[in-house]
């Protein structure tokens, strides 16, 4: 099974929907924010940001998402992957890219239930809405992640038809 890339904003859903996705498929599952937090040698991304930096951080998304997404498994990309040209690019090659798409009003509930990550603030509401335009031109396929991720489920497993069917 080819790599399945998982991407979007911040509190679209990206975590949950790439593990259903994996389970579903037996595959794989990688967070990339798992796997930056463990080259870093740190326990939260709030800890990383705060004792290495943000641009820190971002250097190391930039170093280890590129190699991830050649893996056969479903790959979970943080909401800021489009800073990266090298993440960008990576994406290019990957034969299934699902965008999640939630609105405001989900967006900030579910970061607001999340304590190990940093908090959004007013003005990155405008970051998020110029985002989607690149998380669109990057996806093969969109996924309506807004209120209950449950109701997601129908909707993931026609997008996971689509791939197999595709691949016969």
């Amino acid at each position: 099974m080819p790599t399945i890339a998982i991407i979007g904003y911040s509190g679209s859903g990206k975590t949950t929907i790439s593990e259903w996705i994996a389970n579903y498929l037996d595959m794989p599952c990688i967070d990339t924010d798992v796997k930056v937090l463990e080259h870093l040698g740190m326990s939260s991304v709030q800890s990383a940001w705060d004792e290495e930096g943000e641009a820190r951080y971002r250097e190391a998304e930039a170093e280890i998402i590129p190699d991830l997404l050649q893996e056969d498994a479903v790959v979970s990309l943080p909401g800021v992957f489009p800073m990266s040209e090298s993440v960008k690019d990576a994406l290019k090659n990957v034969p299934m890219v699902i965008n999640c798409i939630a609105d405001e009003e989900t967006t900030l509930a579910r970061i607001a239930k999340c304590e190990n990550r940093p908090r959004l603030h007013a003005d990155d509401l405008q970051v998020r809405s110029e985002r989607l335009e690149t998380y669109d031109s990057l996806a093969t396929h969109e996924l309506e992640s807004s209120g209950d991720l449950a109701s997601a489920i129908p909707r993931i497993q026609a997008l996971l038809t689509d791939l197999d069917s595709n691949r016969d």
